[in-house]
């Protein structure tokens, strides 16, 4: 693929993916992204490469897969696809292996989608932790990391459930929960609290803020992935 004269770094494909820099290097070590060229210790990326991969690495989580698994679709994209159809024709990851046409106008396409889970913790390494384990049990994850945030993804990203941390800058959790929940639009969404406050009080000021349910940390991924399962199952069964 020729190389685009404008060369970013990693901190600028951050801000292109809308990922944090620690995100953006597990792409890297995954091979969903390529390095260009480095100047001293510094890694480079093409700029018209990266906003392409941007798109289809959208397409690709929606339909649920892992970040292995959209590597696959990627290494098998530069490799069987002429630089201008890898470019030019959206939707074309999505046909690899299929026979069926990508383009949109499935009406049961957005009914199917996979279950999405806003992360909202100030800590990175839980929000990809957390994250990563979701992907591989078939969630596509969007992450935030303080309560403005949280609050604005809820109402862009329309999440099936939200996982929201107590303690968070600007907006804590407690006020997060009693805004989404008072708002008609966003009140539907269940919300698991997560604390490492492990007092009755906390717990009962979680519920009474409109909290779904709680866990504690540490906790278990298994236990966590359960508790999801189940409280969207509850919601299913009362909506």
């Amino acid at each position: 693929m020729p190389i685009s004269e404008e060369l970013i770094d990693i901190q600028e494909v951050a801000e292109t993916f809308g990922k944090s820099v620690e995100s953006i290097r597990k792409y890297k070590n995954f091979g969903i992204i390529r390095v260009t060229d480095k100047r001293g210790n510094k890694d480079l990326f093409d700029k018209d490469e990266i906003l392409k991969i941007r798109e289809r690495l959208r397409d690709l989580r929606l339909k649920g897969l892992s970040l292995s698994q959209i590597a696959d679709q990627l290494t098998a994209a530069r490799q069987d696809l002429m630089p201008s159809t890898f470019s030019g024709q959206s939707g074309m990851l999505g046909q690899h292996g299929s026979g069926g046409s990508a383009r949109g106008g499935n009406p049961g396409a957005e009914a199917r989608r996979p279950p999405r889970v806003l992360i909202v913790d100030d800590e990175e390494e839980v929000r990809l932790s957390v994250g990563e384990f979701l992907e591989t049990q078939g969630f596509v994850v969007v992450e935030a990391e303080d309560g403005e945030e949280a609050l604005a993804k809820a109402f862009t990203e329309k999440p099936d459930l939200i996982l929201l941390d107590l303690r968070l800058p600007k907006v804590d959790g407690y006020q997060v929960c009693q805004t989404l929940k008072g708002n008609p639009i966003t009140s539907v969404i269940p919300i698991i609290m997560i604390t490492a406050l492990n007092t009755t009080p906390q717990k009962v000021k979680g519920i009474e803020s409109g909290a779904d349910d709680y866990v504690e940390k540490p906790f278990d991924l298994e236990e966590l992935s359960a508790r999801i399962k189940m409280v969207m199952r509850r919601q299913h069964t009362t909506a």
